[in-house]
């Protein structure tokens, strides 16, 4: 039982442990409110976390929801992917943000094993990889996908090479096994005592005669010099464990039993050569040659050189003339590379395999050098005249990438810049990591990493995925019950709105908006058309409202209102024409309630008596008002008139069109009671200006004795 007990609380600790490591810290809070955002991947199913792991997934690709405004750190990990990061900015908007985060497959790179267990005597030896020294055996060596040439180096070995095919993630083995050089010896004597002896050009400490040992198996070449003698040399093949025994003939070329040769040229202090040894400059008389054929040559900086072969008998003077020329020709330029074999071109003309010459003209000269599976070396050099030049070619693994998009005709950037359309090929590209990009207007931008691998031509395949900008059904209503009668806010287009008032100076009024459309991202129109009236008089305009600044919660804009009316129930030939124009601005507020500012010019010009005809009016005094007629014939109360003179500032005007403007404020509150209604209210405020005197009960009985200057209008508006 206490075996069990014990068993039990382990358990429970156990358990506790883990549920405490797996807890996450708690975000710290931000104020404000919260936006709407989307966040999606390729592939998709990536966790989601915000700002830090330590604070957990908020949720996998494709991913919606709501976020505090402000800056965010998204950040996306998926087995098989690298870690993807990106920060967004969450701004005030109704509509939700997207963010697109394209993955990048995660590759481990494959490896080189180079060891020492096959053949003891590799261990310590240089390791190289496409010619960069990577260390000393045993090492293991990262490298791309593809084929590498592995060499191995060690004094008093043959170097050991191999090419390998190492895949991502993959190892590749190499045991060399090094070959020991194979080495033999050379016995040097001369018919003449105490000669010096030269192995490939390097002088020799010893004498004749002379074993020299632990010389390379292959081919050498031995000279024995000892003056006055003419200098013999000879090649020699060294094989393994072997001695070989030379004897350097000089005596018959002492003491005057060969020939002299007389060199002459057109350019003093030419170098002169016999048999490739240089014997001294021109002129020269070169004596006692050992009889036979012999080849004389003369350079000269700057000048093209020249030799001729002669035949030297025992006793015998030749005289040789070698005239030196200058050509075009005549500077040599050498293109050497660590590449080999690597196809040589000098001004355009294929040369010949690396390392390659040629004499050419002082002045500028192209070189290209090129070989498949690296990219091409290109240089422009200035050989200077009499300069011999050596032109290096270092050639750069290098691949090509095929892109094709769909759609076509993507903008495709390569490491941020810009090389083309699709479908294309770009060549030439360094092996390696790089970044493509591939961009349609109206498309997510499609991004990867590629690795370009040496003498490949890679297909980066991109699919471009259309950027939605359909409303979803949450944004639609958003939208909607967003939409106000008097805001600063123009309708989006296909949105129309209905509003009914009731108040004073008008005591019904109904107005339609509908949106038009927008010509950029800010500006934005609806028109509409309003009717309203007061008592028996009516009146019908035209409203036209834009949108200059919408950030969201703001709004700034202008409107017109322009129209005219007349009397119900009368012939009285009475009419009203009106402009209202000015600017607007707005503040929304818990996605629910606007608040609109409003100022503009109220212009206005009204009948309020029929037409004169002589001393009577157009029309039967029975069809005019009341207050007309008495003003006309003089019955008029004399309160009545001095008030009429004055609200139309003089005696009689009452018969001509009473014109004014005056500067009208107002506030528009509108409260959205769901998406479809919404309840507003008008006030507006003429502060310290005019009466209008159609305002007033002196024209319109249902109006007050004097026009109040303010005035209010309450209402309810229909959204669509």
């Amino acid at each position: 039982m206490r075996l069990a007990y014990l068993m039990l609380a382990i358990a429970i600790l156990v358990g506790g442990t883990t549920r405490a490591g797996a807890q996450v810290e708690p975000r710290p809070p931000k104020s404000g409110r919260k936006y709407p955002v989307r966040i999606d991947s390729a592939p998709q199913q990536a966790a989601i976390y915000l700002d830090d792991e330590k604070y957990g997934i908020v949720g996998y690709t494709p991913w919606s929801g709501k976020i505090e405004k402000g800056n965010w750190k998204v950040i996306l990990k998926k087995d098989g992917y690298e870690l993807a990061t990106k920060i967004i900015t969450v701004k005030r908007s109704s509509r939700a943000q997207e963010t697109f985060m394209p993955m990048t497959k995660r590759i481990d790179p494959g490896v080189v094993d180079v060891r020492g267990d096959a053949d003891r005597n590799a261990i310590g030896a240089e390791v190289w990889v496409d010619g960069q020294m990577q260390g000393q055996i045993p090492v293991v060596v990262k490298v791309s996908a593809g084929r590498h040439l592995v060499e191995v180096k060690k004094s008093d070995f043959d170097s050991f090479s191999q090419w390998v095919e190492v895949k991502d993630g993959e190892k590749a083995l190499v045991n060399p096994m090094l070959k020991g050089q194979a080495r033999g010896s050379i016995l040097v004597d001369a018919d003449v005592p105490d000669a010096e002896i030269y192995l490939d050009g390097n002088k020799h400490p010893d004498r004749t005669p002379s074993l020299i040992s632990n010389v390379m198996e292959g081919p050498h070449v031995i000279e024995v010099r000892k003056e006055p003698a003419v200098p013999w040399r000879q090649t020699v093949q060294v094989e393994k464990d072997k001695t070989i025994k030379v004897t350097a003939a000089l005596k018959t070329t002492i003491g005057g039993q060969g020939g002299n040769v007389r060199v002459l040229s057109n350019v003093d202090g030419a170098d002169v050569f016999v048999d490739g040894t240089v014997v001294g400059k021109t002129p020269l008389d070169v004596k006692d040659i050992k009889p036979g054929d012999h080849l004389i040559e003369v350079r000269a900086t700057g000048h093209m050189p020249k030799e001729e072969r002669v035949t030297v008998n025992a006793g015998s003077a030749t005289v040789l003339k070698l005239d030196l020329s200058k050509s075009a020709g005549d500077v040599v330029l050498k293109v050497v590379s660590p590449v080999p074999d690597s196809e040589v071109f000098i001004d355009g003309e294929r040369i010949g395999l690396s390392p390659q010459q040629k004499s050419v003209a002082a002045g500028e000269h192209l070189v290209l050098v090129q070989k498949q599976g690296f990219a091409r070396f290109e240089k422009k050099v200035r050989v200077r005249d009499g300069e011999p030049m050596t032109v290096t070619a270092e050639l750069r693994a290098a691949g090509g990438l095929r892109f094709v998009s769909s759609p076509g005709k993507a903008t495709v950037l390569l490491d941020g810049e810009p090389i083309g359309q699709t479908p294309m090929v770009k060549e030439d590209v360094p092996v390696g990591e790089h970044m493509v990009s591939i961009q349609l207007d109206g498309y997510y931008n499609f991004e990867n990493g590629v690795k370009v691998q040496g003498g490949e031509i890679q297909l980066v395949k991109a699919t471009l995925q259309k950027v939605n900008t359909e409303l979803t059904d949450e944004e639609k209503a958003m939208i909607q019950r967003g939409l106000t009668t008097f805001g600063a806010k123009a309708l989006p287009a296909g949105r129309s709105t209905m509003a009914f008032g009731a108040g004073y100076p008008y005591f019904f009024s109904t107005r339609f908006m509908v949106g038009v459309g927008k010509l950029s991202d800010q500006l934005q129109f609806d028109a509409g058309a309003q009717y309203r009236m007061y008592g028996a008089r009516w009146e019908l305009s035209v409203i036209g409202r834009a949108t200059f600044v919408d950030t969201g919660p703001f709004a700034l804009g202008t409107f017109v209102d322009t129209g005219g009316g007349s009397t119900f129930f009368d012939n009285s030939k009475r009419d009203y024409y009106f402009f209202n124009g000015g600017l607007m601005a707005s503040l929304t507020g818990l996605g629910a309630a606007t608040l609109t500012g409003r100022a503009y010019m109220n212009a206005w010009t009204d009948r309020h008596c029929p037409r004169l005809d002589g001393a009577d009016f157009e029309v039967d005094d029975s069809d005019a008002p009341d207050i007309c007629v008495e003003y006309l014939r003089g019955t008029i109360d004399p309160d009545d008139k001095r008030r009429v003179d004055r609200l139309l500032d003089g005696e009689g005007e009452i018969f001509n069109r009473d014109a004014g403007a005056r500067i009208i404020t107002s506030l528009a509150i509108e409260v959205a009671l769901s998406d479809r209604w919404s309840l507003w209210g008008l006030f507006e405020g003429v502060p310290k200006q005019k009466e209008r005197a159609a305002y007033t009960d002196i024209f319109h009985s249902s109006m007050f004795e004097r026009d109040p200057r303010s005035y209010v209008t309450i209402g309810l508006t229909v959204k669509f």
